[in-house]
């Protein structure tokens, strides 16, 4: 799986984050690589699979800073082609922090958006994996970030919907 990394901001040579990657699913603050996989059922022409995306993240984020992320896509129709719906952002949870009181903070410091998605949805073809799909500052962990949310860990998901087509 190729990795795509990219981050805006100023370069502090003393990052308030430290990377760590910890199971699939889980972010550490200080993400600049995220891959998702999107797996599903089988399907038949005209129906639509909604695959929940979780994301693995690896790097440094530093606060102000944006990230790629890259979801890899998996055609869930055994049978036709699947075309890819608009994506949408799902949810964060904060899975290790410091100070567990901190969560609510800390989970209102990372940003998740859609709108640097390319804007040519793929359609997949039968039996295709592994489809890389970049979303462009996608991941943003707010300029105003503090200490508290420094070395938390944390997993988003993305909502992928796919349509079957001939």
């Amino acid at each position: 799986m190729e990795k795509t990394m990219r981050s805006k901001g100023k370069n502090n040579p003393l990052p308030l984050i430290h990377a760590a990657v910890v199971a699939v699913s889980v972010f550490s603050i200080g993400a600049v690589v995220q891959h998702n996989i999107a797996n599903g059922a089988a399907g038949s022409p005209e129906s639509v699979i909604h695959a929940t995306v979780p994301g693995t993240q690896i790097g440094v984020l530093l606060p102000g800073e944006t990230a790629y992320v890259t979801l890899t896509l998996t055609n869930p129709h055994a049978n036709t082609k699947a075309e890819v719906q608009p994506i949408s952002a799902g949810d964060i949870v904060i899975d290790t922090l410091a100070n567990p009181a901190d969560k609510p903070y800390c989970h209102d410091q990372i940003e998740l958006s859609t709108v640097g998605a390319d804007p040519h949805l793929p359609t997949l073809a039968k039996h295709e994996a592994n489809h890389p799909y970049k979303m462009i500052d996608a991941v943003k962990l707010k300029a105003d970030t503090d200490v508290r949310c420094q070395g938390m860990t944390y997993h988003t998901t993305w909502f992928v919907h796919f349509k079957a087509v001939h």
